[in-house]
């Protein structure tokens, strides 16, 4: 397993599928660039420091706490936010 960290965390819909998406960078570039790759929904959060995938699926799961949030999965983990 590999230490990688993301500045940049979130979900967006692709056709029917919402899935969680992790990135560095600025949230209005990685914004962009899925917009014009045909995403929609894009609800993308700067991170407060780096973090790892687990830590970030864990930070979304609390900002969403309470509120009506999409599903969202990724390769591995399936997760109702």
């Amino acid at each position: 397993m590999t230490n990688k960290t993301f500045t940049i965390a979130g979900v967006s819909t692709l056709g029917r599928i919402t899935k969680q998406r992790f990135a560095n960078g600025s949230v209005a570039d990685r914004t962009k660039v899925l917009a014009r790759n045909g995403h929609t929904d894009i609800k993308l959060f700067e991170l407060p420091t780096a973090m790892s995938k687990d830590e970030a699926k864990a930070f979304i799961e609390a900002k969403f706490a309470g509120a009506t949030a999409p599903a969202a999965k990724d390769d591995k983990v399936a997760v109702a936010a």
